[in-house]
């Protein structure tokens, strides 16, 4: 069985090879079946409604924010309770992002952008007349599902609406921008529904927001949207033996189902931590099962068919793939941070509305905005690691300021200028990695790239969640009297999180070029080959 190099990898260096497809002596090919031709209309139409989903995300978190103190005066609940309103959206969120993402490589796109886009409205709508605490946070975590459909299908459907590189990598830009739109709105949306008519609307927005959408998704993508028989050509993991075509896999509950339990476990931890001690066995009980739990996720991905699993192993062997993956754990986890502490301390604490938090919060994400629209109008770099360093450098630099902001009176001496550099640099991470990342991989692989992309995002953004959530608290409790004094704690360890991603860009990224890239390729290979070998069954296939 010889070892081919699957047709239009991309690499960290922004060129797509112009390889052989995978064919071998298992495989015969069919005749190639050409997706439709769309009109620039249509695909400016498809652009938008792809981004839907995106912007649904942002504001389905960033529009809880303003409410968050009333929602937890209402139902009765503590800090860290309040903080499972957010946690439980992005805890199922990123650990199902993995098995939509399969999903949406192995069947139809479009109808798993639909299910999930029409999942999420209809919780959203239910959320709104729950009446108890425990109800609000099982909808959340049934609303991180219906979302985490929609991010991979719409990723693996907008790179198949734009195959041209340079307009592809635009669209790309586009949709990361719309994270920062999506906080704009959900801040202000969130802050009028609360002061003038109910926190409740803050969830039928999404549904107002998402029918109209799955309507238009409906019409608008072309049914044979990246579908199996268009895809047969370049997917890696579909066979044909003889005249006998297998399937190109399944999807992988049991890897789905560990990964979750580990980080709800995990999360619950550290949660934990403020109320009953860090000693205490409620919290290091869960945090030990929870590192069980994913050594056992991570070894089940070995021992599964590759075309089944839900993290495909030989996906990390893709040049650089898992230093990017480590370093999206950042971005949106620095954007929450301030959000949830300057949330909570400027309503609780000094007294001020909903309306003018979010209006205090604007610097934040209006730099966010600007950058990824600028990213989308100019063409991209082909040397990713500078946008990706120079981010860095600017969130060093603001998140060095956060912890002196105290009290009203520093926010445009400090807060102001810190986060218009801390959220410029977040921006330019987020779009050079969105861009990088699904320039390292094949593109019949988009959807577990997408769903790989967004799962380090959120991840990241429960942990820092639980870190907020213990250290804040913990530091207020020995020091008593200001309640910025566990809110700059928080800040520098977030700092120190900065500075270590800071480094292993710097280190560990490395651009390649020419003869480089196209050996990172074979070696890609190569790695998938000896871990698609499994207990009575080896995969006959032999490209990544």
């Amino acid at each position: 069985m010889g070892i081919n190099v699957p047709k239009g990898s991309w690499v960290s260096t922004g060129v797509q090879t112009e390889v052989s497809p995978p064919v071998s002596s298992s495989h015969t090919p069919q005749r190639k079946q050409q997706p439709p031709q769309l009109s620039n209309t249509r695909k400016g139409l498809l652009l938008t409604v792809f981004c839907m989903a995106q912007f649904l995300d942002a504001v389905n978190n960033s529009s809880l924010y303003p409410p968050l103190p009333t929602i937890g005066k209402d139902f009765g609940m503590t800090t860290a309770e309040q903080q499972w309103v957010f946690s439980a959206y992005a805890l199922t969120f990123s650990s199902f992002l993995l098995l939509s993402g399969r999903i949406a490589d192995i069947s139809s796109p479009k109808w798993t952008f639909i299910t999930g886009l029409s999942v999420l409205s209809l919780m959203s709508l239910i959320a709104g007349f729950v009446p108890n605490k425990i109800g609000l946070i099982v909808l959340r975590a049934l609303q991180g599902i219906g979302a985490a459909l929609t991010i991979p299908s719409s990723l693996s459907l907008l790179v198949w609406t734009f195959p041209n590189e340079k307009t592809q990598s635009q669209a790309i830009s586009i949709f990361s921008g719309m994270t920062a739109i999506g906080i704009v709105l959900g801040l202000l949306v969130g802050a009028v529904f609360t002061s003038e008519v109910s926190w409740k609307w803050c969830f039928w927005f999404i549904t107002c927001i998402g029918v109209p959408t799955v309507v238009a998704s409906i019409f608008l993508i072309p049914g044979g949207a990246r579908d199996e028989a268009i895809d047969e050509q370049q997917d890696p993991t579909s066979v044909n033996h003889g005249n006998k075509k297998t399937s190109k896999g399944g999807v992988d509950f049991i890897g789905v189902s560990l990964l979750t339990s580990a980080m709800i476990l995990f999360v619950f931890g550290l949660t934990s931590g403020p109320g009953t001690g860090w000693g205490a066995a409620q919290v290091w009980a869960p945090v030990v099962l929870s590192l069980v739990l994913l050594a056992g996720f991570l070894f089940w991905e070995t021992r599964i068919p590759e075309r089944d699993a839900a993290l495909p192993p030989s996906i990390w062997f893709y040049p650089n793939f898992a230093v990017l993956f480590g370093l999206a754990l950042l971005p949106f986890g620095w954007l929450l941070a301030s959000c949830l502490s300057f949330t909570e301390l400027w309503q609780s604490s000094y007294g001020i509305s909903s309306l003018e938090t979010a209006i205090r919060f604007l610097p934040l994400v209006i730099p966010t905005g600007i950058v990824t629209t600028l990213l989308a109008i100019f063409p991209g770099t082909t040397h990713p690691k500078r946008g990706l360093l120079i981010g860095f450098v600017l969130m060093i630099a603001g998140t060095a300021l956060l912890p002196f902001a105290r009290g009203l009176e520093n926010y445009w001496r400090i807060l102001f200028p810190a986060w218009i550099l801390g959220s410029t640099g977040d921006a330019l991470v987020i779009v050079y990695c969105s861009t990088a990342m699904f320039r390292a991989t094949p593109k019949e692989r988009s959807g577990i790239t997408g769903a790989a992309l967004n799962s380090s995002l959120q991840l990241g953004l429960v942990v820092v969640t639980a870190a907020l959530t213990g250290i804040t608290p913990s530091v207020n409790a020995r020091m008593p009297g200001d309640p910025f004094n566990g809110v700059s704690a928080s800040f520098w360890f977030l700092f120190g999180c900065v500075v270590l991603e800071t480094v292993v860009a710097a280190v560990l990224y490395r651009e390649r070029i020419g003869i480089r890239a196209g050996r990172d390729e074979e070696q890609g290979v190569a790695a998938k080959n000896s871990v698609a070998t499994t207990v009575g069954e080896k995969v006959d296939s032999a490209s990544v």
